[in-house]
């Protein structure tokens, strides 16, 4: 059996120079998903060029660094923030509101991620979870991503109960590099392509590798996107 692995591209919108990146990505190389951010400054830009790339699939990258009053969530998943009832319904309004803005500009929902992966707080995966189930569709799931004991417990007993209790579709593994010798059936690559900056354009030259191709294709892997699974 062939191992399927999903390319996603984050941060589609959030400005030019990355989603035209993405694109480039995604006509050259082996990206085959991207996340938009409805509340970056290439939004309306990148609503326009996705009707020319209908096969790159897009889902939502849930923004919710301003009810958790960050930046850069530095130590977010060993030390987490606490979130009130109030914090809880304001997360709520914001995932309705982006994915309204979302639907509104055409793009078609293929799965839900998250800015700086703030779905994965264990009292905000249940909202973003039963979101995915009432729309069906699946999610990513940052599985032995983060270190830190105390997370490990957090995964174990909550996450993936509430994953299996919802029968919710998800890549078993997941990696910011691409994984070609992990033991998975399906898994994620994350990526953050640009021109400009240098992680990004790193990224970039490593997805439209003739080499990294040709190594896909000896691992007997299939790119697929989010909207395969099954």
């Amino acid at each position: 059996m062939s191992k399927k692995l999903i390319v996603n591209g984050d941060d589609f919108g959030s400005d030019k120079d990355r989603t035209d990146a993405i694109i480039f990505a995604h006509k050259y190389g082996l990206l085959s998903s991207t996340t938009v951010m409805t509340e970056g400054h290439a939004f309306d830009y990148a609503a326009k060029i996705i009707k020319e790339n209908p096969n790159l699939k897009t889902g939502l990258h849930i923004g919710l660094d301003q009810i958790f009053l960050m930046d850069v969530p530095k130590g977010f998943f060993k030390r987490l923030v606490k979130v009130t009832p109030y914090m809880k319904e304001q997360i709520k309004v914001a995932i309705n509101k982006q994915l309204d803005k979302f639907l509104k500009a055409g793009f078609t929902l293929s799965h839900f991620d998250s800015h700086h992966h703030a779905h994965m707080h264990p009292e905000v995966f249940p909202i973003v979870a039963k979101k995915a189930k009432e729309l069906n569709v699946p999610v990513r799931f940052c599985r032995k991503y983060y270190c830190g004991r105390s997370y490990r417990w957090i995964e174990q007993e909550i996450l993936i109960p509430i994953l299996k209790e919802l029968d919710l579709r998800y890549p078993q593994a997941f990696s910011n590099q691409f994984i070609l010798t992990d033991d998975y059936e399906v898994g994620e690559v994350m990526l953050h392509p640009s021109f400009l900056d240098k992680s990004g354009a790193s990224e970039l030259a490593k997805c439209v590798s003739p080499d990294l191709k040709n190594q896909i294709k000896e691992n007997n892997i299939e790119i697929i996107s989010f909207a395969d699974l099954k």
